[in-house]
């Protein structure tokens, strides 16, 4: 009797919990629509495939200006791009020279499906800080056309305004522009040009 007794419980008790499993709770519709706002998020779309044409190895030479009328520097680097975190942001690891010293920098690149803008973040070797800009892509002109800031050394308090183009001119070149003023203000003008080739 006390086997009979343990084999119906058993059943019983496996059969409430499959019975469970067979039935989950629904979800509630307020919910659902806000998991598929969430998705819809974060899936990426067209605009996330105009920088995965940029992924790749490249050799770059690059210029840089300390002031509107002096003379660029000039250095070759590499840049190696890849899409990340399943095709949402690319990720650039650079490395050349910049003031005669080895120079580092990491740049990540996406789309922001809810703000409908693209974004940037810059990292190197000669700054603790970061540069953030923010902006949209002119198909017309093959270029993304950002706008951002980063900290001054010079000026501690405030931060420097800069400009950014970056236009992708075929599969295998594309040109880098940074525009910006000076530490003490002034007229803007052309900081950096990064020409990618492969």
């Amino acid at each position: 009797m006390k086997k009979v007794l343990l084999a119906l419980a058993s059943v019983l008790v496996f059969g409430l919990s499959a019975g469970a499993v067979e039935k989950p709770a629904q979800m509630d519709p307020k919910m659902q629509e806000m998991m598929k706002k969430y998705q819809a998020a974060g899936t990426p779309g067209e605009s996330h495939k105009i920088l995965a044409d940029a992924a790749g190895k490249w050799k770059t030479t690059s210029q840089m200006w300390q002031s509107p009328d002096g003379k660029p520097e000039i250095s070759k680097g590499t840049a190696n791009l890849k899409m990340i975190l399943g095709g949402r942001w690319l990720q650039q690891e650079f490395k050349g020279k910049a003031m005669g010293q080895p120079f580092e920098g990491i740049g990540l690149v996406g789309y922001d499906n809810v703000k409908g803008k693209y974004e940037s973040h810059w990292f190197d070797s000669m700054s603790t800080a970061s540069m953030d800009a923010e902006g949209d892509y002119d198909a017309s002109t093959k270029t993304l056309k950002d706008k951002g800031s980063m900290s001054c050394p010079i000026s501690p308090t405030k931060t420097q305004e800069v400009r950014n183009e970056w236009q992708m001119i075929s599969k295998n070149k594309m040109i880098f522009s940074m525009f910006g003023k000076g530490p003490e203000g002034g007229p803007e003008f052309k900081m950096m040009e990064i020409v990618y080739t492969r």
